[in-house]
């Protein structure tokens, strides 16, 4: 059973907003997940946010992207701004949806240069007037009815935190261009990692030769398609090793390895560490 503990939000349903200040939980200041879609919108803020093990500052006017299952605290924060909070089930709820809206999907991926995004003023206006528009049509009480709106105002926020993004990767050349092959290859390493580690799999799906895969994935990031698999796998041995209390084996299981000797060497090869001297190091 996975120990990493899912926070529970002040809302029901498939789609909320609410205001980052006036929630706390015992929590938020420990590693946790969610299972939703979450944008957080920091209109000020001073402290640390630390996602899958990196630290970001926080400042005023930024945005962090949180996929379902993310792992991330809050340290020494002051927060102020808004949280919204969506499934996938609630944007995409019928075929149309998939057709006519912004597929959000691009920007909720954290496989490579994760950033938080850095709000332009004009941009900030923007988002204040949907995110008032969103909470109005909340409090409209006829069932059913408001759905429908919710979305396009949140489609419209998405896009605008899309373009937001790419005016922060166009000022830091170290942030890499999103490629659709690329993203439809980081969500087939999410959804199937955990038992594919061979190229040859996720080459398929492109009809495409492991080696013409790998000649894509190098020009675009740097790195092979095993590496990838090979990262993906090591982020979540971090996440299982730090945060919960499944022993080292039963770790290498779930991850799809046979061997809990190799998993063992797979790890120090990647992190100069062994899993239990990186749990160690963890908890010192």
């Amino acid at each position: 059973m996975d120990t990493i503990p899912y926070q529970q939000l002040p809302f029901s349903g498939q789609f909320s907003i609410f205001e980052v200040e006036h929630f706390h939980s015992e929590l938020t200041t420990q590693p946790h997940r969610h299972h939703d879609f979450q944008i957080v919108w920091l209109t000020r803020a001073s402290g640390e946010h630390i996602v899958d093990f990196v630290s970001y500052g926080l400042e005023d006017n930024m945005i962090f992207l949180l996929g379902p299952g993310q792992v991330h605290q809050l340290l020494d924060a002051s927060i102020f701004g808004f949280s919204v909070t969506f499934t996938e089930e609630f944007y995409f709820s019928n075929r149309h949806d998939r057709e006519s809206l912004y597929d959000f999907t691009t920007l909720f991926d954290s496989s490579q240069a994760y950033a938080p995004i850095r709000v332009s003023h004009p941009a900030a206006a923007n988002f204040s007037q949907l995110i008032a528009l969103m909470r109005n049509e909340l409090s409209v009480q006829l069932e059913g009815s408001n759905s429908s709106v919710i979305k396009h105002y949140l489609n419209a926020f998405l896009l605008l935190v899309e373009r937001e993004r790419k005016h922060n990767v166009a000022n830091s050349p170290a942030l890499q261009h999103h490629d659709a092959r690329i993203v439809k290859l980081r969500q087939l390493v999410e959804k199937h990692f955990r038992q594919e580690h061979k190229a040859d799999f996720y080459a398929q799906h492109f009809a495409l030769t492991s080696k013409r895969l790998n000649e894509i994935t190098r020009e675009v990031l740097g790195k092979t398609v095993t590496d990838m698999v090979h990262d993906r796998l090591v982020l979540e041995a971090k996440r299982q090793l730090a945060f919960s209390h499944r022993s080292v084996k039963e770790i290498c299981y779930e991850l799809g390895f046979e061997d809990p000797a190799y998993f063992s060497r797979f790890f120090r090869n990647h992190t100069a560490s062994s899993p239990h001297e990186f749990r160690e190091a963890m908890f010192k």
